[in-house]
């Protein structure tokens, strides 16, 4: 018996040394990209008059404003030369509760590196020459010259403007038949996508609507050179945001989308804090030497399940199992969010 218990202490120690040594492959300058966005926004009524919104019945048009922070931090010894750490940033937005899209902003977008047009010029010249020289000495007269030279030259020249090559700075359409829009960002020499960027996006709404959530989603991609092969364009950071938007001058719709914001910030913070759903003392000391499987959710998937209601929180096991302050937490965001909804269905 103390010998089996030997060799599951050293098993263990093993375990744990592996999963040290495995941390330490990642690049300690690699860098670590953040978003942030505000979790409460305003809807205002942009509605003109005879204005058709695409319902099939009277409705309104209302726009939001986002904001999306981008953060770059780990970055050391970068020259301007280094190729930039995004390639593109690419934003998806749509309402919960799949609101036609009528505008957004900004459009697509085309710059070019050079200032303006570039000038083309082509010239061909042709030169000929034939040059003909005779000395010599006549008897009893003296030395004598004869010379000849004949030069033709020919010039053609050709001079244009020709358009500077373009690329998309920004490109923007919508997605999934209309009820969604996207905005792609690319890095360039005239563009950082590290700060802030604005977008407004305008939906078709009944004209009771009071309210509503919006799901935002944020994939930095970076290009991985290769030192054989092509280089390949991947996911570098991913997030995804649940935003809580209310009609201007709402107050009951203004105060549920506050408490709304409250409550996942404090989903959020547990999700940091408690560790995975139905863990226990063993389950967590077993975590700390296994390392754990990559198709296995990590401890805040149950925080994004929530708020992207994609888990039920009355019936799923993962949200059962967690403490009992958690749920109490995660039950009164679900109750917020389908207050709000409600808001937004009331008289459609």
């Amino acid at each position: 018996m103390d010998a089996f218990f030997k060799r599951c202490v050293v098993t263990a120690a093993l375990l744990i040394t592996t999963h040290t040594l495995g941390s330490v492959d990642a690049p300690a300058d690699a860098p670590k990209i953040q978003f942030d966005m505000p979790a409460v926004v305003v809807a205002q009524d942009t509605s003109l008059p005879g204005q058709a919104t695409g319902l099939p019945r009277q409705g309104r048009e209302v726009s939001v404003q986002l904001v999306l922070s981008s953060l770059i931090a780990g970055r050391v010894g970068v020259a301007s030369q280094d190729a930039p750490p995004i390639d593109h940033l690419l934003v998806r937005c749509r309402m919960r509760d799949r609101l036609p899209v009528i505008d957004f902003a900004p459009k697509t977008e085309l710059q070019s590196d050079f200032a303006g047009p570039i000038s083309v010029t082509n010239k061909d010249e042709q030169s000929d020459s034939i040059g003909l020289n005779l000395d010599g000495v006549v008897p009893h007269v003296g030395a004598a010259h004869f010379g000849a030279d004949e030069s033709r030259k020919r010039s053609d020249s050709t001079e244009f403007q020709r358009q500077a090559p373009v690329q998309a700075v920004i490109a923007s359409g919508t997605i999934d038949r209309g009820r969604g829009v996207y905005f792609k960002f690319r890095w360039t020499t005239q563009q950082v996508l590290e700060g802030e960027k604005l977008f407004r996006v305008s939906f078709a709404v009944p004209e009771s609507w009071r309210g509503g959530l919006l799901e935002v989603s944020i994939t930095a991609h970076g290009v991985d050179h290769s030192l054989f092969g092509s280089s390949k364009l991947r996911p570098r950071a991913q997030q995804d945001f649940v935003v809580a938007v209310h009609q201007q001058g709402d107050l009951q719709a203004a105060d549920i989308a506050l408490r709304l914001a409250h409550l996942d910030r404090k989903l959020a913070a547990f999700a940091r804090q408690h560790p995975k759903s139905g863990s226990n003392p063993i389950s967590q000391l077993w975590r700390r030497v296994v390392p754990p499987d990559a198709d296995e959710p990590s401890e805040s998937q149950w925080y994004q399940g929530i708020t992207s209601n994609r888990l039920d929180p009355y019936t799923d096991q993962q949200i059962r199992s967690l403490p009992m302050q958690v749920r109490v937490a995660v039950l009164g965001y679900s109750n917020a969010a389908r207050e709000l909804l409600e808001l937004g269905q009331e008289g459609s």
